[in-house]
């Protein structure tokens, strides 16, 4: 594999160990984000949604990454741009599916914020939020494990 294609192919895994450093911090909200009270509570809370936000639009621009990088890959190797889009492990497979699931937290959070700004029941959607959020981190798990793993063939 050229130098420059290989080089292209790695960006995507460091910058994915912030993106995996960031949705660990973003979790410990559950841990934390119960022994608040009052201000700092509500503070921490706006915090942990506008970072969730935020790790949103940072994931889809990681998979933007890692769509790009094998684009250009693929045209370094041999010479067209799709000749390396359509993923060849389970590390590839499982990105769209870990987005997915990472949109659906997201989704349960807003839902469960609209709740408790309307003083209605928030219980169902946090409760799914945070299910979610556990999903989450297990699929980030193994993603980064075979993503590990997938960077060794890379390299070699």
């Amino acid at each position: 594999m050229e130098p420059l294609s290989t080089a292209l192919l790695l960006v995507h895994p460091f910058l994915a160990v912030l993106i995996v450093l960031w949705l660990v911090r973003q979790h410990g909200w559950r841990k934390g984000g119960g022994t608040l009270k009052g201000d700092a509570r509500r503070d921490a809370l706006a915090e942990h949604v506008r970072s969730g936000e935020r790790l949103l639009l940072a994931t889809v621009g990681l998979v933007l990454v890692a769509v790009l990088a094998r684009a250009g890959a693929g045209y370094i190797e041999e010479g067209r741009v799709t000749a390396m889009l359509l993923p060849t492990n389970l590390h590839g497979w499982t990105g769209p599916l870990g987005l997915w699931v990472l949109w659906t937290t997201v989704r349960h959070g807003r839902q469960a914020l609209a709740a408790m700004e309307a003083k209605e029941s928030m219980a169902p959607a946090r409760t799914r939020h945070g299910r979610a959020a556990d999903l989450m981190l297990v699929l980030v798990g193994i993603h980064a494990f075979l993503g590990f793993l997938y960077t060794f063939a890379v390299l070699s």
